[in-house]
């Protein structure tokens, strides 16, 4: 009887240590199983782009060695044994390479992984025509020949790789930059800071990358400027973009939203007006399109515009007003650059919404041909101005250009360069606004 009861507690003592050490293992080991997968990094693969991806392998348990069979890519390998799994290097080809990666963790589970890695090859076309593009940011004014700034200017220049996986990638940094002819073209930095020569003349910007050069191996034209003569035109000209830089500067400004479906844009700056309630306003001013075809090119060469008569709400007499206004068609665009129009008659027109996160969807907005801005004294707001006139001004045209000039001639169908006096007003248009937004008109890159 005394063995009986000893066998019971023997057993009572023994089965649940013995079942506990035959089962935790199995049961730690298959809620956490071990598992890798093909980084996502691999399908961004670039010919000529430094390659950083790594493999992480997710449950078992830790460290992990890594091995592989198959191959990589010319100039890309992977990192084997314990802490491997990093697939680096430079691809110096286009030719796709399958790899089986297996993953062993320390306990001897296993798991592995099958992938293809093709580089994309540097054989993209851009918006220049060439698998590698230049741009200008800054004060630079965007033409179809490409840009103009002012003489020992200096201006952003960026460079954009196209591939043939229909992508695009920023190579500023590490392409290769130089001007020409030099030394007379200036200089460009090592990040694409290009300062123009100092003697008015038309040079080239290149870029080049992996044996690539910009824009079919010419470069970007840069056409560098003398500032004109101090005159009345030119100084309406430059502060019209003083303004438009003030405005877009605003939280309270031109929703951008608005802007990049205007047809045309009107700055009239300091205007003075007269009465309060009553009476009206007169200034000049400019204004410059989307260059044609269908209002789709960059902002062009300017044309001087007159604003006159009407009446002009709250605001009171005697104080500097600054207009901008908004075309948002065609056919109020083609109506001023005929002949006069005037607002809320020949042309429909409301006061512009504000603010950098309106909508703008009202009916009044949708509706108008033309939104007109008011900036006074600081306060800046969208205003109406029914019964003023706005005409092309000819004598002014003149005396930018030096020679008689249509307004359409100008403005659509780009018979002169800008004048250097445009740098500021263009260069921010063609920056915050680059393409035309319009409902059923395609949009563009810049």
């Amino acid at each position: 009887m005394v063995w009986r009861r000893r066998l019971k507690l023997f057993l009572s003592l023994w089965l649940p240590v013995a079942c506990f050490a035959q089962t935790a293992p199995d049961s730690r080991m298959d809620s956490h199983p071990l598992n890798v997968y093909a980084p996502p990094c691999i399908s961004q693969v670039k010919q000529y782009i430094a390659v950083n991806c790594q493999l992480t392998p997710t449950g078992g348990v830790q460290p992990y060695s890594y091995s592989f069979t198959g191959g990589f890519p010319d100039g890309v390998s992977m990192s084997t044994g314990l802490g491997g799994g990093l697939i680096n290097g430079t691809p110096t080809g286009i030719t796709g390479q399958q790899a089986t990666v297996t993953v062993t963790d320390a306990r001897g589970g296993i798991a592995a992984t099958s992938f293809m890695i093709t580089p994309a090859g540097l054989t993209g076309v851009g918006p220049c025509g060439s698998s590698v593009c230049v741009t200008a940011s800054g004060y630079a004014i965007k033409t179809a020949e490409g840009y103009t700034i002012t003489t020992s200017g200096t201006v952003q220049m960026t460079a954009v790789t196209y591939w043939s996986d229909g992508t695009s990638t920023q190579v500023t940094p590490v392409a290769t930059w130089a001007c020409t002819p030099s030394p007379d073209c200036g200089s460009v930095s090592a990040s694409g800071l290009y300062t123009a020569g100092k003697t008015a003349s038309t040079y080239h910007v290149t870029a080049t990358f992996s044996g690539v050069t910009d824009d079919g191996g010419s470069g970007v034209a840069v056409a560098a400027v003398t500032v004109q003569a101090r005159t009345k035109e030119n100084e309406r000209v430059a502060n019209s973009g003083e303004v438009m830089r003030d405005i877009l500067q605003l939280r309270s400004g031109i929703p951008l939203s608005v802007l990049q479906k205007a047809e045309c844009v009107i700055v009239i700056p300091s205007t003075l007006k007269f009465a309060i309630g009553v009476g009206g306003s007169y200034g000049r001013g400019v204004m410059t399109c989307r260059g044609a075809p269908e209002f789709q090119g960059p902002w062009g060469a300017p044309s001087m515009i007159a604003l006159g008569g009407g009446s002009v709400g709250f605001q009171g007499g005697g104080q500097a007003t600054d207009f901008v206004f908004l075309l948002m068609n065609d056919r109020a665009a083609s109506s001023l650059l005929k002949s006069k129009v005037k607002l809320g008659a020949t042309a429909s027109a409301a006061g512009g919404p504000i603010g950098r996160e309106s909508s703008a969807a009202t009916d009044a907005f949708l509706r108008a041909e033309i939104l007109s801005y008011s900036r006074a004294r600081g306060l800046f707001a969208g205003v109406s101005l029914d019964g003023s006139t706005l005409r092309p001004d000819k004598k002014a045209n003149q005396k930018l250009y030096g020679k008689p000039m249509d307004a359409k001639a100008i403005v659509l169908q780009g018979e002169v360069a800008p004048p250097a006096s445009a740098l500021e007003l263009l260069s921010i248009l063609n920056s915050k606004a680059p393409s035309n937004r319009s409902a059923g008109k395609p949009t563009q890159g810049k």
